[in-house]
């Protein structure tokens, strides 16, 4: 987050100001914004906890899908089409965190414990592929396998990642930062 902030402080302005006015703002029909290009933005954004498990995350789609009128034939076509609509999520809460688990896997490898980091990655790898399973019951398989194997292959890109961590025996926070934002991508 320190890298964007530091290429993209107009952005960073903007996104703090339209947070304000949405702390202001007492309905979601005026919690819309101008924003990039002109366009009105109305953002929804789900922490953690929102998106902890396969339920939560089905809880989250079903507000937004409420926002934009799906499932709903009164909803006004024209007002559908206005909206653009950008949802945020973070990684997966629950307990435990993926965000803690990721952080604690690079704390593992600095200190060389090759098995306690497998370990918890292992544990994120199976938080994940619960939750898909949940999300793709009674759907195609391959939608379900698709995701995983993204999941699948970051996990091993973070395994090469920790093994230069245990190398060096040093947890440098742009690593650290790194490898916890990828709980935030498979959201």
């Amino acid at each position: 987050i320190s890298l964007f902030q530091s290429r993209f402080p107009t952005a960073i302005a903007r996104m703090n100001e339209l947070s304000q006015q949405a702390c202001e703002s007492d309905s979601l029909d005026d919690q819309t914004w101008t924003g990039f290009a002109g366009k009105t933005w109305q953002v929804h954004k789900f922490g953690g906890t929102s998106v902890a498990s396969a339920e939560c995350y089905q809880s989250a789609a079903k507000i937004v899908e409420d926002q934009l009128g799906i499932h709903n034939e009164s909803t006004n076509d024209t007002k559908k089409q206005e909206l653009n609509l950008a949802v945020v999520v973070s990684a997966m809460g629950g307990k435990p965190k993926t965000t803690d688990l990721l952080l604690q896997s690079v704390e593992a490898a600095a200190k060389r414990d090759q098995e306690e980091a497998d370990k918890l990655l292992e544990f994120v790898r199976k938080k994940h592929a619960v939750c898909l399973e949940e999300l793709f019951a009674g759907s195609s398989d391959q939608d379900y396998q698709d995701l995983l194997s993204v999941v699948e292959t970051d996990l091993n890109n973070i395994r090469d990642i920790l093994k230069t961590v245990a190398l060096m025996k040093w947890q440098a926070q742009r690593i650290s930062e790194l490898v916890s934002g990828y709980g935030e991508l498979w959201s």
